[in-house]
């Protein structure tokens, strides 16, 4: 027989509290003393952190408790998180019951729609049955609810030896092991003490403290604050929430400072507050709770010189976790280039980062893939790292081979099935990356003199990626279709947590859930909380999982199942304790919006209310935001927010002078859009050619209406290089049969975006708007008479007979002979804009038209030996084809007959005087430039300019804009954006 005897007093003040227990043998003689060790259990307890600072003895989640127990019972505790792999294997359980079963089981449906998130619902069942005590080999009648007989079911065929079926022990398993074990009494005494009241706690942590019991361990309820003594307006509101009744002083609030409702627009508002707060008051050190682990607060502290807090952070948005999500886009066609744009522009990623940035500049201007541009982009660039010299062949072998892992790998169509072996392949690609990458980056620290960082995020990675090969591992099927794909990389994903800066010394205990608010017996209270986010963030219902007649048959077998008022009660405890912990004063932080969104007060600022009379709450509340008016907080020196007199800045002015101006010299070469610039918008020719400063790509996928008409472009330019040049072949039928045979494959190439899911009544009008005004141009070609001569020909010519040359691509050049003349039309495609470019026609401020049609006239295009390579026209005619409506624009009807006709029929009267008022307006530019002068030309200086231009002969001139360009860079630098 084995007693045991008290051998030691409890000390007032220990650093960690043991009873000795001395084992007495039967023959009446002291065995081995053993130290009975005092722990602090909790829910929320999973670090040593308390309203007083980190706790002096060990604390204890149940979670971590049953591993720690574990190890003295040779109970193996899994390494890393297996919980992906259990949902698999109970998903391969319920496939095998839903084969067998005879009648439709009650998941069957959902099943179907989500395997993986139904078999993930059941085994949560499971487990919590289990951890209620309820015995899974009972016999599955039919006086079993059916839900729960199911779950019988599915265990019998999982212990069935005839199946090749396993699931790895969950924490209900290891518990019910431990519960088992625990009569070998091999672990060391303990004195436990329970945060959250015992009958609160979950059922499998209530049976492991009875188990305790038994063996000899001591279990004892944390004490309840001291009720309150004095009449502050903490106290007032502590006495309500214990439900005691009020006397009459407890009926109102004084403003005594005990009690403060600190109230902003913004939360950082409120970190920049408490921040000056703490630092003109060194001995004012309250304890901060921090329910969301966000760094705000902590940033706005450590910025006033201030010791951190070490808030840890945990989230999905880490960028080396977003490429778990965006590797599985390389594995389906159409592609998703969002997707692959998300993964190029991805801090970290399994890519070279001067491919990738110059993969996502060009999916930017041009959304699609594997086309001659893309080809030619891709071997441009291992040309130029070749060129540069800085990584060796097999460095830039290393590079290659990535690339073509990721883009040139074999794709499936989303209704097919990805072979596992193909996935799993890519998740290892993936595992690797994230090991060596991390590695790679600590030796960079090692060489560079820093401390080597732990690099978290590519651990989580790493390991996410290998639950993901196991997973595949356990997977019966050899192929994958695509929401199975997708689920799986949503059941591995979890957060990945990261520590920005350690907790100092000094730092205000900080704790971050309100059940962690406890305070131990041996120490003092806490005076002072600080309750960072008095917002909304709990659930705001708990709702039942059982119905009543299964809830009635375990209550039969007494098996405890936590209900919505369990969780509930629980919940209300938790959000007390702050509250009731809070010694002398309480600070609550309630901003109106967190993160930029609108949050809700906490639901305790409801029983604050009810609690007092109504207006009551303005005297504890302080509106910081509030200059001169706001309230102080009571005996401490408190920062008060000031008005900042706006110092707008300055707007645009009508001149620039620069000396430097005048040693401009003139380009070898322009090009005509860049002339209209220079005579209408001078500031951006000077800004982007002189002084080379040109706007940083934005890596975004390209607008609608610029993404159509590129394609619209593309797709014409090749449909007349093709039948162009083939009167047999300008039909109807060719035309539409061209546009079906050549569509997919220019999307593919430049337009991805509208073969992706979704896109398809897009692509279908589209392509049905291309058939419609392909035809239209062809037919107008044709029946005019028109051959192609060249599509996006480059032409060349003189602004004047010796000045300055300029150069360009015609969008189309046709020609033909009428009544013995050779003509040649100048079509300019444009996708929209129908009175843009009516009013240009009309105005004769068709700039680009009248260029290209005067480098036709000049006709100085020739080969590499000097020859001509087009005959002398006798006429030139210029139009503007609208693509989406599939209409021709022209001066009159003498090359193209179906022509809209705008402005002066006498279009080469008309084109001489729009070139004339070019090289007038282009030379008196270049005086100004001459004298320094840079005029900057928007709305807001327009007026001042043509005041300042009166006396200029504008009949000689282009008249000037009236607004801001529609397309200008440089706003900023001009004073339009302030």
């Amino acid at each position: 027989m084995v007693g045991y005897c008290l051998t030691a007093k409890l000390p007032k003040q220990p650093v960690s509290v043991r009873l000795q227990i001395a084992s007495i043998s039967a023959e009446g003689q002291p065995r081995t003393v053993m130290p009975r060790i005092t722990i602090l259990l909790g829910l929320t307890l999973g670090e040593p952190r308390l309203l007083s600072g980190r706790a002096n003895i060990p604390t204890y989640s149940p979670a971590i408790l049953l591993r720690y127990l574990e190890s003295f019972y040779a109970l193996g505790a899994p390494s890393i998180n297996r919980s992906a792999l259990r949902i698999e294997q109970y998903r391969q359980v319920i496939a095998v019951h839903e084969a067998q079963t005879k009648r439709e089981p009650f998941y069957a449906k959902t099943f179907r729609a989500d395997q993986l998130a139904t078999a993930e619902e059941l085994l949560s069942r499971r487990d919590e049955l289990l951890d209620g005590g309820f015995d899974l080999l009972t016999e599955a009648t039919e006086a079993v609810p059916e839900r729960i007989r199911t779950t019988l079911e599915l265990e019998r065929i999982l212990l069935d030896d005839s199946n090749d079926l396993d699931l790895l022990p969950g924490q209900a398993d290891r518990l019910r092991s431990l519960i088992a074990a625990l009569p070998e009494d091999r672990h060391p005494r303990l004195h436990v003490l329970l945060n959250e009241p015992r009958e609160l706690l979950p059922p499998g942590t209530q049976r492991l403290l009875t188990g305790l019991e038994a063996v000899g361990d001591t279990i004892a309820q944390l004490p309840e604050p001291a009720a309150p003594a004095t009449n502050s307006d903490l106290h007032r509101w502590q006495r309500h929430l214990r439900g005691g009744a009020p006397t009459e002083a407890d009926t109102s609030l004084r403003g005594d400072g005990s009690l403060i409702i600190l109230r902003a627009q913004r939360e950082t508002h409120l970190a920049a507050y408490l921040a000056r707060t703490l630092r003109e008051n060194p001995s004012w050190r309250p304890s901060a709770l921090l329910t969301v682990r966000n760094q705000t607060l902590d940033n706005a502290i450590t910025m006033e010189g201030l010791p951190s807090m070490g808030v840890p952070s945990s989230s999905l948005a880490r960028p080396t976790l977003q490429v778990l999500k965006l590797v599985t886009a390389f594995l389906w066609e159409p592609i998703e280039v969002e997707r692959i744009m998300e993964f190029v522009s991805l801090v970290s990623k399994p890519l070279h980062y001067r491919l990738a940035q110059k993969i996502a500049v060009f999916l930017a201007d041009t959304p699609g893939m594997f086309g001659p541009r893309w080809r030619a982009m891709i071997e441009g660039f291992f040309r130029a790292e070749q060129a540069r010299g800085k990584y060796s062949t097999k460095k830039l072998k290393q590079i290659r081979d990535q690339y073509e892992m990721w883009f040139e790998r074999r794709r499936y169509r989303r209704e097919e099935t990805v072979p596992k072996l193909q996935l799993r392949f890519l998740f290892l690609q993936l595992r690797e990356w994230a090991r060596e990458e991390r590695q790679e980056r600590r030796d960079a620290d090692t060489r560079d003199g820093r401390p080597a960082d732990d690099y978290a995020g590519l651990l989580v990675l790493y390991a996410q990626a290998q639950r993901a090969v196991e997973l595949l591992d356990a997977q019966p099927e050899t192929g994958l279709n695509y929401l199975s794909v997708e689920r799986l990389v949503r059941t591995i994903y979890e957060p990945a947590p990261a520590q920005f800066r350690p907790e100092e010394q000094g730092a205000l205990p900080a704790i971050f859930a309100p059940a962690s608010a406890a305070t131990l017996p041996t120490e003092p209270g806490v005076e002072s909380v600080l309750w960072w986010d008095f917002i909304e963030n709990e659930p705001d219902y708990f709702f039942s999982r059982y119905y009543p007649p299964e809830v009635a048959y375990l209550a039969e077998l007494n098996v405890a199942i936590n209900g919505p008022d369990t969780k509930n009660a629980l919940s209300n405890w938790q959000q007390m304790r702050p509250v009731l912990n809070a010694g002398k004063q309480l600070v609550l932080c309630l901003p109106d919006r967190v993160d930029g969104a609108e949050v809700e007060p906490h639901p305790l600022l409801g029983d604050l209310e009810a609690a007092f009379p109504e207006g009551s709450l303005e005297r504890i509340t302080i509106d910081i935001d509030k200059t001169t008016s706001a309230k102080q907080i009571p005996g401490l020196d408190c920062p008060v927010f000031a008005d900042v007199p706006l110092h707008p800045l300055e707007g645009p002015v009508p001149h620039l002078h620069v000396e430097r101006l005048r040693d401009l010299p003139e380009r070898d070469k322009e090009s005509p859009t860049s002339v209209e610039d220079f005579m209408f918008y001078p500031h951006k020719y000077v800004f982007r050619h002189a002084l080379k400063l040109k706007g940083t790509p934005i890596l975004r996928i390209a607008s609608e209406g610029r993404l159509r008409g590129n394609l619209a472009h593309r797709l014409i330019e090749q449909l007349l290089k093709e039948i162009g040049s083939d009167r047999n072949r300008m039909t109807r039928s060719e035309v539409d049969g061209w546009i079906d045979a050549n569509a997919d494959r220019l999307f593919r190439n430049q337009g991805a975006v509208l073969l992706q899911y979704g896109q398809e009544p897009e692509r279908i009008q589209f392509i049905r708007t291309m058939k419609k005004s392909a035809w239209s141009l062809v037919y107008a070609i044709r029946e005019n008479g028109w051959l192609v001569r060249g599509s996006e020909e480059y032409v060349h010519g003189d602004l004047e007979a010796m000045g300055q040359q300029l150069h360009g691509r015609a969008d189309l050049v046709l020609s033909r002979e009428a009544n013995g003349i050779h003509e040649v039309a100048v079509v300019d495609l444009k996708w929209q804009g129908k009175g843009l470019f009516q009013n240009l026609l009309r105005n004769a401020r068709d700039v680009q038209l009248a260029l290209y049609g005067d480098f036709i006239a000049q006709n100085k295009m020739a080969d590499e030996d000097g020859a001509l390579l087009h005959r002398q026209p006798g006429r030139v005619h210029t139009a503007y084809f609208l693509i989406r409506f599939g209409k021709i624009l022209a001066r009159n009807q003498v090359a193209f007959r179906q022509a809209e006709t705008v402005g002066d029929e006498e279009a080469n009267s008309v084109q001489l005087e729009t070139l004339r008022k070019i090289r007038n307006t282009y030379n008196w530019r270049w005086e100004l430039i001459r004298n320094g002068d840079l005029e900057i030309r928007c709305a807001e200086t327009a007026g001042h300019l043509d005041d300042l231009y009166r006396e200029l002969a504008w009949e000689d001139l282009f008249e000037q804009e009236n607004d801001t360009s529609r397309f200008d860079d440089y706003q900023s630098l001009i004073g339009l954006v302030r």
